[in-house]
């Protein structure tokens, strides 16, 4: 009877042992399940977040008096409704009256933005429904201003249900802006000469087409090009991707930041938006746009169709 008795308390005690463990062994389970959850949703961070504004930040600061939004929408649908405050801006002024596709001077554009009482001190935002704004804010990141990017366009500020205005935006006033070439901080446009160089030593540069499929395929593009498309880099709804997404975008194609990166577009709009991407987003930091590439590439080299 003793010996049942025992027997019984010890294969008791052996199943308690089993039961405790088990469920230790389930909550340490448990807990490295939660924890890879969530290192899985914490995103890693842009390398410069500060170049890039959220509408629900750009609403609390409407108002500020040194606050200039940029719309570089087509006139008529600015119209239509637009960010309050925002003025309409006509991107076509970013090019060069005597070299079609190539940016213009620093002066003709100082001469052009003052019309719009825009001052070089103040903290611009700029968008559009697509890329447009891209351009512009190259141009004048190059300069050192103060410029942000909306993130996500027109999009996010309506999927916010922020009121917006209709009819033209004016200052009555020029305003205090100047650029010149000792202001440049960074010399990020490269010349055709420099691109047919760079065709030489591939381990070094890694040339991006930022056009669609169709364009690099159908048109012709520079031999030795990959094609990153600016609408990959952003979700559906038009914010941009991940930085471990937009990472793995440019590493399958071997645009890696031990290179020096030379984007091109038709008119540099595209390739300012990739730059954006790179530079900003990314951290690239030897990143080179390459305008006009159509218009000055052809005359020279020849270019290559269909997919490489």
């Amino acid at each position: 009877m003793k010996f049942k008795r025992a027997l019984i308390i010890g294969i008791t005690l052996i199943l308690l042992i089993f039961l405790i463990s088990g469920c230790n062994r389930a909550a340490e389970m448990d807990s490295a399940n939660i924890k890879a959850a969530i290192e899985k949703t914490e995103a890693k961070p842009y390398a410069h977040p500060e170049s890039l504004v959220s509408a629900e930040q750009l609403k609390r600061l409407l108002g500020q008096p040194n606050l200039t939004i940029i719309d570089t929408r087509s006139r008529d649908i600015y119209e239509q409704g637009h960010i309050p405050g925002a003025i309409c801006f006509n991107i076509k002024s970013l090019s060069d009256p005597n070299r079609r596709g190539r940016f213009t001077s620093p002066k003709l554009l100082s001469l052009t933005i003052r019309e719009y009482g825009i001052n070089s001190t103040d903290h611009i935002v700029v968008y559009s429904d697509n890329y447009s704004h891209a351009r512009l804010w190259f141009f004048l990141n190059m300069y050192g201003l103060n410029v942000q990017m909306l993130d996500g366009g027109i999009d996010q500020w309506l999927v916010n249900g922020y009121e917006t205005a209709g009819g033209r935006e004016r200052r009555p006033y020029l305003g205090k802006f100047k650029l010149s070439d000792e202001q440049l901080k960074e010399r990020a446009i490269i010349e055709t000469a420099d691109v047919a160089a760079a065709l030489e030593k591939p381990e070094e540069n890694a040339i991006v087409d930022a056009r669609s499929p169709e364009e690099y395929s159908g048109r012709g593009h520079i031999p030795g090009a990959v094609n990153i498309p600016w609408d990959q880099l952003i979700k559906e709804d038009q914010k941009f991707k991940t930085t471990e997404d937009l990472e793995k975008i440019f590493s399958e194609q071997e645009v890696t930041p031990d290179k020096r990166v030379i984007i091109y577009s038709d008119n540099a709009t595209r390739a300012s938006y990739v730059y954006f991407v790179l530079n900003k987003l990314l951290g690239y930091n030897n990143v080179k746009v390459y305008d006009g590439f159509y218009l000055y590439w052809a005359r020279e080299k020849p270019l290559l169709k269909g997919t490489n």
